[in-house]
């Protein structure tokens, strides 16, 4: 394997020290779900008979309740 330095070594990483690991946060497959949810909201919804604006104001009311915009 090369690079545009020349040719890679592994050894020369042998005697490296992890000094500090971070946690890695998924933050998509959050974002994936809430957006699954408000999907499956917005389909029974409509389902039900409400109309695009009564929709629009029903989720928009339960995103505001999920980030504790309402008290």
């Amino acid at each position: 394997m090369s690079d545009e330095h020349g040719e890679f070594d592994p050894e020369m990483f042998e005697d490296v020290e992890i000094v500090d690991v971070q946690v890695v946060t998924d933050h998509y497959a959050g974002v994936k779900r809430a957006a699954s949810i408000v999907g499956d909201l917005r389909a029974e919804l409509r389902k039900e008979g409400f109309t695009r604006e009564e929709t629009f104001a029903l989720v928009q009311a339960y995103w505001s309740a999920e980030m504790g915009l309402l008290e």
